[in-house]
């Protein structure tokens, strides 16, 4: 199954109105590397429940930010779109963030604060309930450089067993590894490395959680949220024309694929940019390849074992049941996540309201 997601025009937005005309002419590839190579929009994907266990939702971000942009300060002042996502609660799933240029400013009511980008990924588990912000980021942001960001943000369900654990976050970054001629792998989270999934074709590094906070005390070296999911392999994949990976997966596992840039075979079909496929759960092996003569591919793979458990999910909320829904938003209500601070507030104010205002969970 193949669709192409809905790409909505922001950061800048008058690019992606641009960009969303050239598709209602019929120039959809014209847009798309227009959007790679300027940004100004979104692409958010919520998964199927059923092809997609156990992911949830997929979003693909790709802006810039420029000092000269007249729509800019119109949107913060008078739409009060803040360039980020101000303070909000997550409960019963993880999150993970994969940045390919810029990235975030997170701070959360544990009282952990990452900056993370080009390249690095954030890895948080939201467990029995945290809020956190969400803040572009990119070098030189104070000065007057040109803000490029682009990022995946993924949604991850938990086991119904971990959906109430204590919340932590991790910032990995993963290498890159060439695992066959022209082809470069970056295993971005998941400890899946067994013979007949993955195995060495992207095994996760010793190392990848080795900065993992829990409620922003010290560090814990013991093993993170990404390398305790060892039912679940996140890959980023280049492809040079002319070359193939053949990468060992279960018959049993949900196998995504995003395509970032250029278009990518899989098992004989072709996949476009800025298209999404579900595979069939069959087989033990995924085959991606690109022709000679064509661009240079970059492909997001998501595999995992599907839970096979209920799931509801509203809002920032991804549970078992409305009860747990429901129970989630009468928490919300009484704080017993937090309450939200400004985005604008200092470190140290910002410090003093987790202390005070902080989660009692």
């Amino acid at each position: 199954h193949v669709e192409r997601p809905i790409r909505l025009p922001v950061w800048p937005v008058v690019n992606g109105l641009a960009f969303t005309l050239l598709d209602i002419l019929g120039l959809r590839e014209a847009a798309s590397r227009l959007e790679d190579w300027l940004g100004g929009r979104v692409a958010p994907m919520s998964l199927d429940k059923r092809m997609a266990d156990p992911f949830v939702l997929l979003v693909h971000h790709r802006h810039g930010f420029d000092v000269w942009d007249p729509i800019r300060p119109l949107f913060q002042a008078i739409i009060g779109l803040p360039e980020g996502f101000p303070a909000h609660p997550h409960r019963g799933f993880e999150t993970v963030t994969m940045t390919m240029q810029g990235g975030f400013r997170h701070r959360d009511s544990m009282g952990v604060k990452q900056v993370y980008s080009d390249g690095q990924v954030q890895w948080l588990t939201a467990g029995r309930g945290m809020l956190h912000e969400e803040m572009w980021h990119w070098a030189g942001k104070d000065s007057f450089s040109r803000g490029e960001c682009e990022v995946y943000q993924l949604w991850l369900n938990l086991p119904s067993q971990r959906g109430m654990e204590q919340p932590s976050t991790a910032v990995l970054d993963p290498p890159v590894r060439t695992v066959a001629p022209g082809v470069e792998v970056r295993r971005l989270g998941g400890g899946a490395s067994s013979p007949d999934f993955i195995g060495e074709a992207a095994p996760p590094p010793s190392d990848m959680d080795s900065r993992v906070q829990f409620g922003g005390g010290p560090e814990d070296r013991s093993v993170g949220p990404s390398l305790a999911r060892d039912d679940v392999a996140l890959l980023q994949v280049k492809l040079a024309p002319g070359s193939r990976l053949d990468l060992p997966l279960p018959a049993a596992a949900t196998t995504l694929l995003y395509v970032r840039r250029g278009s990518v075979n899989v098992g004989g079909e072709h996949l476009p940019q800025h298209h999404l496929a579900y595979t069939r759960r069959e087989g033990n092996t995924l085959t991606m390849a690109v022709e000679a003569g064509e661009r240079d591919a970059d492909v997001l793979v998501l595999a995992g074992i599907p839970l096979q458990q209920p799931v509801a999910s509203s809002g920032t909320w991804v549970v078992g049941s409305q009860a747990e829904l429901q129970k989630a938003d009468a928490d919300y209500a009484a704080g017993r996540f937090g309450i939200p601070w400004d985005h604008k507030i200092s470190d140290e104010e910002w410090l003093s309201w987790t202390r005070t205002r902080g989660p009692r969970l």
